[in-house]
């Protein structure tokens, strides 16, 4: 009787477990995680990309999982690990990036068209006016354009 009650038990903190995992953003069928404005990407993995095209640097790119990590590849990789989010109701992407001292200078002269509303870099995250129609963002002087496919391995 002991025995099938503790495996009674065990089988419900089981299922209780697994319904709490079914509930994190990101996991578990159903669950779309993290979303951005706009076109879907075709990774179900990821919400969106930004592509830096090569041109007198190699190209890079900036991807945004649905989990909420945030990688760049090609470049800027001193920013990884990152974090993003939106705040849809203001319309804002914040990317959080790694402890980086030149945040805050190297985005200082950063134009209307990069759509960078500003740098907490206290907080280590810039902070932008992002819709479904905003075509780019500015990154450390970069144009990243959206939903541009980054190349393979990228």
């Amino acid at each position: 009787m002991h025995i099938k009650t503790i495996n009674t038990a065990a089988m419900l903190v089981t299922v209780a477990l697994l319904a709490a995992c079914a509930g994190l953003p990101g996991q578990g069928a159903g669950k779309p995680g993290l979303q951005m404005p706009g076109k879907a990407p075709v990774n179900d993995d990821v919400a969106a990309t930004w592509y830096n095209p090569p041109g007198e640097f190699p190209g890079i790119c900036l991807t945004q999982f649905k989990d909420g990590r945030l990688r760049f590849d090609g470049g800027f990789a001193f920013f990884n690990p990152g974090r993003w989010s939106y705040d849809a109701d203001k319309a804002q992407l914040r990317l959080e990036v790694r402890p980086w001292p030149d945040l805050a200078s190297a985005h200082a002269h950063q134009s209307k068209a990069s759509n960078l509303l500003r740098v907490e870099a206290d907080r280590n995250m810039l902070v932008y006016g992002v819709k479904a129609d905003t075509p780019t963002i500015g990154v450390g002087g970069f144009i990243f354009y959206r939903d541009m496919p980054c190349p393979a391995g990228g």
